[in-house]
């Protein structure tokens, strides 16, 4: 007998979308339709600018394959691990890069019913400057589970958040940057506009992310452009309202960084051998991306900008994120959000020699000068405690701290929130490395079950039931807005009781942990905001 591919024995299913007929395959008992386009490619004179509509196609446009992703350093990850998931689903193949990059995905069991299933909307991370909406493998797992799974790219790095004064001048909107927020916008508008032919509620949509992929979702519910797009969010290890983020023309001490964003981009145009004039944009324009992806990425001072993610451009985010958390300006919906026990292990790098002369140094970049504040919070007389330190401090800045006040914020203004604490080991090579729970392990088991064979090896029982239990809340909340469910440990939402649901070889709540040590964060947070919005 001669199988179909992937042996399917049903015909491949097609969907019309507003822009034109795609069809996709099947996988098991889903329906996969892969790179499909939600915006024009941004390339050429549309780089830089914001997402244009997709131009209609004639006939049947295949959907069987994922897109390009956007340009970004270190293509030899993913296609390591795209041969990894290649066996159990074989279009994780051929991992590309290109600037013409802005494909989603999605996966449904819902084509034929009239019903219509939640929908759940990963945004990837990767520091703003890598990723794919590939992965992790989330979709085939998660829409076993009752939900219409989307992911999609956005632009990264220079190409998707550099501001410039010639941008800024030819925006109709006298902004800059941020065009990969202007993208995750773009593709949630599309799900509005299409998810209901693929199964989808449009009017139950979540969106889901870690570390950089989570602040962009906090970016999002700061934005005005994007109310209405979703009504629930989870932030894993991730924030936007607890630090400063750049402004388009005010210099200002931002997260890892001073200046302004048109600054940053006059730095990375000096740093390509672009002469000022009224040539720059066009000469910018004309550069490979693989030169702009390069030379952004050798100047340590750029890079700091990127990892601050969006602009304060007075359009897309019209004041710091913190200010419009703490009005309780922000989009008032429920949230599920928490932070690992281990966060920091993955950024050792960052200690350089592991002195306490290091430690210093890293305070003193960090946090100015409040660096001894922070010493004092955090301290370290040897060696040894230097390292100690060090990791309490990443566990509790910017992880910690930041959804936990994010978890107050959002209860400040009626809606519930739902606070979390990763702490299971980590196993395999993982383990021998001294990980523990490191930043991002979580995504092992939100999607269901995702564990590198090379890395951890077998999952166990105990392994499969976290993650069974974690997907089905994930999945729980983005279909009711209450991870809450028969079966499940109740987990208790959050209040001024201080309760996280604790996720490790036990799961029950706990007392939120190290939170006598938030209030040094906020005293710092506080004198930052004053400085930055004097007149």
């Amino acid at each position: 007998m001669i199988m179909a591919p992937f042996g399917l024995r049903a015909a491949p299913p097609h969907v019309t979308i507003d822009s034109g007929v795609i069809k996709g395959l099947l996988d098991g008992g889903q329906a996969v339709f892969l790179g499909i386009p939600f915006a024009a490619p941004p390339k050429g004179e549309l780089r830089w600018k914001s997402p244009r509509p997709v131009a209609k196609w004639e006939g049947v446009r295949s959907a069987s394959s994922f897109g390009p992703a956007c340009p970004q350093s270190g293509p030899d990850y993913y296609r390591q691990v795209f041969r990894e998931i290649a066996p159990a689903h074989p279009y994780y193949t051929n991992f590309r890069i290109d600037e013409d990059c802005l494909y989603l995905n999605v996966w449904t069991k819902n084509l034929a019913r009239a019903s219509k299933s939640p929908v759940m909307v990963w945004i990837h991370g990767g520091s703003n400057i890598g990723g794919t909406g590939a992965h992790p493998p989330f979709g085939p797992t998660l829409s076993e589970k009752g939900v219409v799974f989307v992911s999609f790219n956005y632009r990264l790095g220079a190409l998707g958040f550099m501001a410039h004064p010639a941008l800024t001048a030819e925006s109709t909107h006298r902004a800059s940057g941020n065009y990969g927020i202007q993208d995750q916008i773009a593709a949630l508008q599309w799900v509005q506009r299409n998810i209901g032919r693929f199964g989808g509620d449009p009017g139950n949509v979540t969106v889901f992310g870690e570390s950089a992929g989570g602040t962009m979702i906090c970016y999002l519910m700061a934005s005005p452009l994007a109310r209405g797009l979703f009504q629930q969010a989870i932030l894993q290890s991730s924030t936007c309202q607890g630090y400063i983020s750049p402004e388009l023309k005010r210099p200002v001490r931002y997260f890892l960084g001073t200046g302004s964003a048109e600054g940053a981009g006059l730095r990375l145009q000096r740093d390509l051998g672009i002469s000022p004039g009224p040539n720059a944009l066009h000469e910018l324009r004309n550069k490979t991306a693989d030169e702009i992806l390069k030379t952004s990425e050798n100047d340590p001072v750029f890079l700091n900008f990127l990892y601050a993610g969006g602009t304060v451009d007075g359009w897309v985010l019209r004041r710091q994120p913190a200010i419009t958390f703490t009005r309780g300006d922000q989009m008032k919906i429920p949230v599920l959000l928490g932070s690992n026990a281990d966060e920091g292990t993955v950024m050792l790098g960052a200690l350089g020699d592991g002195t306490v002369a290091s430690y210093k140094a890293f305070l003193k970049a960090q946090f100015d000068d409040h660096a001894e504040e922070v010493f004092r919070a955090y301290p370290a007389d040897t060696d040894d405690e230097a390292r100690s330190a060090f990791l309490a401090l990443t566990r509790d800045y910017q992880r910690g701290e930041a959804v936990w006040t994010l978890a107050r914020d959002t209860t400040s203004i009626g809606r519930q929130a739902y606070l979390y604490y990763f702490a299971y080991p980590s196993k395999g090579a993982y383990a021998s490395q001294g990980l523990g729970s490191f930043h991002g392990l979580d995504l092992s088991f939100v999607g269901g079950g995702y564990f590198r064979q090379s890395r951890w090896g077998d999952p166990d029982s105990e392994d499969l039931r976290l993650a069974d239990i974690m997907s089905r809340y994930w999945t729980r909340f983005a279909a009711t807005g209450d991870p809450n469910g028969p079966g499940l440990p109740t987990w208790p939402v959050y209040t001024s009781t201080d309760l996280a649901l604790q996720f490790g070889k036990e799961i029950k709540p706990i007392p939120v942990p190290h939170v006598d040590r938030f209030s040094v964060f906020q005293r710092i947070l506080g004198a930052w905001l004053a400085q930055a919005t004097k007149p």
